[in-house]
């Protein structure tokens, strides 16, 4: 049978990279707009959660009709970890039980099992929908079983053979299909790459709850002055949800701020962040990838395995006297 592809993006940050994917594999697209809710106080974004519900089926009927009127037989999922599609995709493959749906890796994911944790998160996911009608959580990396999940290298497909219980043919590790338009950008694109150009990566570190505000400025700082002082140019590229943080900053002569992540894997050879998947992108461009970790971040340091090199912040990027 021919295959006839749709893709569904859940969340309004991915519409431009995702719309480009359709463009590239061929795929008809549905943007469903949401918003993962994301707030530095974990019970804010269970109440924003909560409140979504009736947004959450009124997308999920547009959807559906999407899906019936273009006939598809295989839709691609822009994600299937969070909450959003948590609570889109059970009632999907109830509503069409004869169509594929593969979900595209998005993000990078500590690659550890717990059962102990997971069993906490769907008894509280469980309680949540029988009292609200809403999933709260999302089931993480692999927890919802489809029909294909195409992962960005081995070391997530074997994650997911071996903890999560995934059939081998099921997990296809191809980065190029899943950022396909970052692909075509790179050989499409005249490399101006400097071994003396570094390029920063910011994230919205305070904006997750993983430090306070006043930590985030410290670490942006901190990294801005130490690769102001080891590069020639240091390029900086803010994080879309965060405004303007870099006008608080002291931005030395050798600093710049680009507007797109092209420019900066364009011309620079090495890529820093504290564990952002742009580092991931970078890695299309043969670009050598530094993870800052830092005691201020709540994160799992497993995540730094997906980098080249990890840097501890307080030991070389702001040591201590």
């Amino acid at each position: 049978m021919e295959e006839n592809c749709g893709l569904i993006v859940f969340e309004a940050a991915m519409n431009t990279r995702y719309k480009e994917l359709a463009r590239i594999h061929g795929f008809k697209v549905f943007t469903v707009n949401l918003d993962n809710n994301l707030s530095p106080r974990l019970i804010d974004n269970i109440i924003k959660r909560i409140k979504s519900k009736e947004d959450l089926k009124q997308r999920l009927l547009v959807m559906s009709k999407f899906i019936r009127d273009n006939n598809f037989n295989v839709v691609y999922l822009s994600n299937a970890e969070g909450y959003v599609s948590m609570n889109l995709l059970y009632p999907l493959k109830k509503a069409f039980p004869n169509i594929s749906f593969i979900a595209l890796q998005h993000g990078i994911f500590p690659l550890r099992h717990s059962y102990i944790r997971e069993a906490l998160r769907k008894t509280v996911n469980r309680a949540a929908y029988f009292f609200t009608g809403v999933f709260i959580f999302g089931e993480g990396f692999g927890g919802i079983k489809l029909d294909k999940y195409y992962v960005y290298s081995d070391r997530e497909r074997d994650f997911l053979l071996r903890k999560k219980g995934w059939r081998s043919e099921a997990v296809i590790a191809d980065i190029r299909f899943i950022k396909a338009e970052l692909y075509e950008m790179f050989l499409n694109s005249t490399s101006r790459q400097d071994e003396g150009t570094v390029l920063l990566l910011l994230q919205g570190l305070y904006r997750a709850g993983l430090c306070t505000e006043k930590e985030e400025e410290s670490l942006i700082q901190g990294t801005i002055d130490y690769l102001s002082a080891n590069f020639n140019k240091v390029l900086i590229k803010e994080h879309p949800s965060c405004g303007n943080r870099l006008k608080n900053m002291n931005m030395p002569k050798n600093t710049e701020e680009v507007e797109t992540m092209l420019e900066g894997f364009s011309r620079s050879k090495s890529a820093y962040s504290f564990f952002s998947t742009s580092l991931i992108d970078a890695k299309i461009f043969e670009i050598k990838t530094y993870g800052i970790y830092s005691n201020w971040i709540n994160v799992d340091p497993e995540l730094y395995e997906n980098f080249d090199v990890k840097v501890q912040f307080e030991d070389t990027i702001c040591p201590k006297s």
